[in-house]
Parts: structure tokens; sequence; C-alpha cells
């Protein structure tokens, strides 16, 4: 085998195995310090794993509904970073780092249970703009109502 040959295929052994030790780390690590990217990693639960099992006591009502509307547009203040809509647009919200949750996303609606966001209003999320909101702002019976109406948010006839 020629010297040049030798050379060749070392150089091409070694781009091919950086080029692979490049895609698998990207694709198994992720920088868990960059609040940007587990903002938006959904998988990632914010609220222990008990908090899935809690379930809402106020049960689901027009009257529930409107309630947890009124209380998010106004003494709950939640539109004032998640926008009127929800859609994690208010103008609060654009300016946190990571952005406030959209909670018109359907796959975000369908893996948080009503315990986690429960969890999540009465004691914030850490490395986000979302803090304690119970009791200092809003009971956990009206917490509750406001998570009925977040939950309408996320219907996927919605307009």
């Amino acid at each position: 085998m020629s010297p040049m040959r030798i050379f060749f295929t070392l150089a091409s052994m070694i781009i091919i195995f950086a080029a692979l030790i490049h895609v698998m780390t990207n694709a198994f690590l992720t920088t868990s310090s960059d609040p940007m990217v587990s903002a938006f990693d959904l998988s990632r639960p914010r609220a222990p794993s008990d908090a899935r099992a809690i379930k809402n006591p106020i049960p689901v009502s027009g009257d529930a509904i409107a309630n947890g509307k009124a209380i998010y547009e106004g003494k709950g203040n939640c539109y004032v970073c998640h926008g009127i809509g929800g859609y994690g647009d208010g103008e609060g919200g654009v300016m946190l780092s990571p952005p406030a949750r959209n909670f018109t996303d359907i796959q975000f609606q369908r893996l948080r249970t009503d315990g986690e966001l429960f969890w999540s209003i009465k004691y914030g999320i850490p490395d986000t703009g979302m803090f304690s909101f119970i009791p200092r702002h809003i009971t956990e019976d009206e917490a509750w109502m406001v998570i009925h109406y977040i939950r309408t948010l996320g219907h996927e006839d919605r307009s």
C-alpha cells in the first residue's frame, strides 16, 4: 500500500470518527444549564412526580371556566406573560428567557396533568419567570379554576 493511500485512509477514518462523535454528542447530550433548551423540552416535567396524581377538586363547569378566565385576565394577571389568547405572547412573557409557556400547544396540554399545572402555579418554576402565585395573588380554588380555563385554550378546533 502506498504512503499516500495510507495517509488518505487514516485521514478519512479520523474525519468520520470526529463527525460521529459530534453527531452522537449532540443527539444524546443536552445542555440542561441552558434555560432555552430546557424550557421547550416538554418531556421534562417541572413539577415533582407526585404532583401528577393531584386531582382538580373543582368540578368542570361553565361557571368554573368563566371564573377561571376572569381570574386569568384579571386578578391572576396570567395574561401579562401568557397573553390574552394563551399563546405565551404577553408583553411580559416575550421579554422572558425562556419565554412564557404557550397554553394553546396541544402537545403541552396532553403531557401535563392538572396537578402539575397547579404545582407550577403554587410553587413557581425555577430558572423561569414563573413565580409562586398562591397564596399571595390567588387562592388554591382560583388556581384550579384557572387551570380549567387553560385547558380550553388547547383545543385543536380552536380558531
